[in-house]
């Protein structure tokens, strides 16, 4: 027992260098909006000495995959925390869109280069940046798939609607909303902007 607490210990201030690397390099790609920046620029801002970084990452890539990760767990726990499958369908759609917008606006340079980076890095580091965006697609449109059915046997959907076409265009028009206000930060808050692009899915643009 008494060899466990040192070991505790060690571990908390490994995740919490980890965790600090992590924001800092997210916070200087999204500064400089380009992946080129050093790993010794990294570990100067981090206070950390630059073999440190290379304990934990042992290319860019993969603290540029791990930046993703990050932002991706954050976005999941956000949502997950303001979605409640009892709530109304369009209260639970208006959840989703609000957590990850708050999310991207704590940093939207960032979300910028990470949308960049597909493709104009290194294979490995596009593959890696890929794979971490994917996810939180995939995550978004489980989401929306519930949320989609839950207002067809609401009647709030039509019900002749195809539920799978559904999630793709409520999914789009979410990534697009998200890739505009991270080119252009608004001053129009998270809550008001996700209200909005509810009442857009809900009445697209009838009276």
């Amino acid at each position: 027992m008494a060899r466990r607490a040192p070991d505790a210990l060690k571990e908390v201030i490994r995740d919490f260098r980890r965790d600090q690397i992590i924001h800092t390099a997210r916070c200087l790609f999204g500064e400089r909006e380009t992946t080129e920046v050093s790993m010794d620029e990294i570990a100067t801002r981090a206070g950390v000495a630059r073999s440190t970084v290379y304990v934990y990452f042992a290319t860019r890539d993969e603290l540029l995959q791990a930046c993703v990760q990050s932002m991706y767990d954050t976005i999941k726990d956000t949502v997950v925390e303001m979605f409640e499958d009892s709530a109304p369908p369009m209260d639970r759609l208006r959840a989703v869109i609000q957590g990850v917008l708050d999310r991207v606006d704590e940093n939207p340079a960032f979300f910028r280069v990470a949308m960049a980076t597909q493709g104009a890095t290194t294979a490995a580091g596009s593959a890696a940046v890929g794979g971490a965006l994917m996810m939180i697609g995939l995550d978004m449109m489980r989401l929306l798939d519930d949320v989609v059915t839950a207002g067809q046997d609401a009647g709030i959907f039509r019900a002749d609607l195809d539920k799978d076409r559904a999630v793709v265009l409520i999914g789009q028009q979410i990534f697009g909303a998200l890739s505009v206000r991270a080119g252009e930060p608004s001053s129009v808050p998270a809550e008001v902007a996700s209200d909005e692009i509810c009442r857009f899915v809900l009445h697209g643009l009838g009276r």
